[in-house]
């Protein structure tokens, strides 16, 4: 079977990760659950052409042709609820060349009814989809029943949708490597990143319920792949695309995972550099040092508000001491770091965002995120703005059936404001800027810089620029302290995990520029 995959622009976001002046310097980078999908495909005996329409900045009549060309069975899209209409656009054109339509995405799990309900989507794939689009491909092409294949949306004959069960990929070493070969690999850049870059990721889950993140209820089942697995993957893009640095995605990572991966990768002799998100209760001052050694070269920290109470009502389980001592250890041990911040969630005063500002600039990282806060549907924080009466509770079912398209009204009246300000103190502060001449060591820093500065320069937060942050699901509070304790005590399944205590230690402070060295084979 042929099978076409689309990453398709963004048409009528409501939710941009940044706003436009910054989002548009940020670069592009892989879409790696499409590459995964493609490269299942093609192991089941299947042809596959993927379009990036975002890197490639083709138009429609590009999208069009392309898929005429490849003489193209079935379309598969990505879409997450915020970015449905780009993903829409893309079944509509499947469908005008005569295609059977699938879409995938987390989205799916949350309105796959609404979403079959366009004629001109035919399927949609509930949960990971390496497994029940390979299994759609073979129903199809054979001629066999689709009806009751897990992980598959459909619609019957009288016009019923049918959801199937979602699918966990249970053993991710049994996985081939992304189908990178099918994308254009040298469009793909970060404005924070040593360029060639790629993405990766070593595992999938995440048992932390954060108030703000959705995920599906299966998604935190936390599996991993194996160190060698990962290492092996490393050297491939390494050798096949000359990439300098990975940004792994996954949604953390356990203590035992990073020894295991830097252990891997310094027995190898792997030169690569990379960086990964983390939460501060899961790193101490050794395994930092490990990380170094092993070529980590940044950390992006979720520490989200700056406010005692208000990490507690986001549901972090962390505290501004914790965050405190982490940041420390992390520039000490010589790695950069980058925080990410939520800006306006329900029950915010000018105080709580003050202090969020304020953390930012005593922990001073590399790059910060400022994000006003977004009611995802199905989290916390959309049930909070509910309650408040700032967002109708069938808002998102009702923007996925093209019923709505206004932008949500934000939990706090002037949170864009709040944003912008965040911003604009954080970057121009005169000693922030002399600090950020010394990180420019070529002629590329020098270009992301400049670009950087533009966007802040010209920065200013329209209403429907809005971030978008999913990453982990729902349950009752109550189960959420027992779960997650439960699971940084047997994170991989596979035995106890050893979380060194965060206490305090003593570190030698580094000069302005000179605080992160760089190794010769990353510079």
């Amino acid at each position: 079977m042929r099978v076409t995959l689309i990453r398709y622009h963004d048409l009528g976001n409501i939710n941009t990760r940044l706003p436009a002046s910054l989002n548009k310097r940020q670069g592009a980078l892989p879409p790696l659950g499409l590459a995964y999908v493609a490269a299942a495909l093609r192991e089941a005996g299947h042809e596959v052409a993927m379009i990036d329409a975002i890197a490639e900045n083709v138009t429609r009549e590009e999208v069009k042709r392309r898929i005429l060309d490849f003489k193209t069975d079935l379309v598969g899209v990505t879409a997450m609820t915020p970015t449905f209409r780009g993903a829409q656009e893309a079944a509509r054109i499947g469908k005008e060349c005569g295609c059977q339509t699938v879409i995938g995405g987390v989205h799916m799990a949350l309105f796959a009814r609404e979403t079959l309900s366009y004629d001109y989507i035919d399927f949609g794939v509930i949960g990971e989809g390496e497994e029940p689009i390979v299994a759609l491909c073979k129903a199809l092409e054979s001629g066999e029943s689709y009806e009751g294949l897990p992980g598959l949306a459909y619609k019957t004959k009288d016009g019923e949708v049918v959801v199937g069960p979602s699918v966990l990929v249970q053993d991710l070493d049994t996985l081939p490597f992304p189908a990178f070969d099918l994308l254009p690999m040298d469009r793909y850049s970060s404005i924070i990143g040593l360029n060639p870059v790629t993405t990766m990721m070593g595992s999938r889950g995440c048992p932390y319920l954060c108030g703000f993140c959705y995920k599906t209820p299966s998604d935190r089942k936390y599996r991993r792949r194996s160190a060698k697995n990962i290492v092996d993957e490393i050297v491939h893009v390494k050798e096949n695309y000359g990439v300098r640095e990975v940004m792994f995605y996954d949604d953390l990572m356990p203590p035992n995972y990073i020894e295991e991966l830097c252990n891997e990768i310094l027995s190898r002799g792997v030169k690569i550099a990379w960086e990964v998100p983390q939460r501060v209760n899961l790193v101490n001052p050794e395994l930092l040092a490990l990380m170094r050694k092993a070529g980590c070269r940044m950390l992006r920290y979720g520490v989200e508000q700056g406010d005692e109470d208000m990490m507690q009502i986001v549901e972090k389980r962390i505290s501004k001491d914790q965050v405190k001592k982490v940041f420390k250890w992390t520039h000490d041990a010589g790695i950069h770091t980058f925080a990410y911040f939520i800006v306006g969630y329900v029950g915010e005063t000018p105080a709580t965002m003050r202090a969020t500002i304020d953390l930012a600039k005593e922990l001073d990282p590399r790059y910060v995120m400022f994000t006003k806060a977004t009611p995802l549907p199905d989290t916390p924080l959309f049930e909070d703005a509910v309650k408040a009466g700032l967002i109708e509770r069938d808002y998102w079912r009702k923007f996925v059936l093209g019923q709505r398209s206004e932008p949500i009204k934000p939990c706090v009246d002037n949170a864009k404001e709040w944003v912008e300000r965040a911003y604009r103190e954080f970057y121009f502060r005169p000693w922030r800027m002399v600090k950020q001449v010394f990180y420019i060591r070529s002629w590329a820093d020098f270009k992301k810089s400049f670009d950087a500065f533009l966007g802040l320069l010209f920065f200013k937060m329209s209403d429907d620029e809005i971030l978008q942050k999913i990453s982990t699901s729902v349950d009752e509070k109550e189960k959420k302290a027992e779960s997650v304790a439960a699971w940084e005590n047997q994170a991989d399944g596979e035995g106890p995990v050893e979380l060194a205590p965060l206490v305090e230690e003593t570190h030698t402070e580094h000069p302005v520029g000179a605080d992160i060295e760089e190794p010769d084979w990353v510079t």
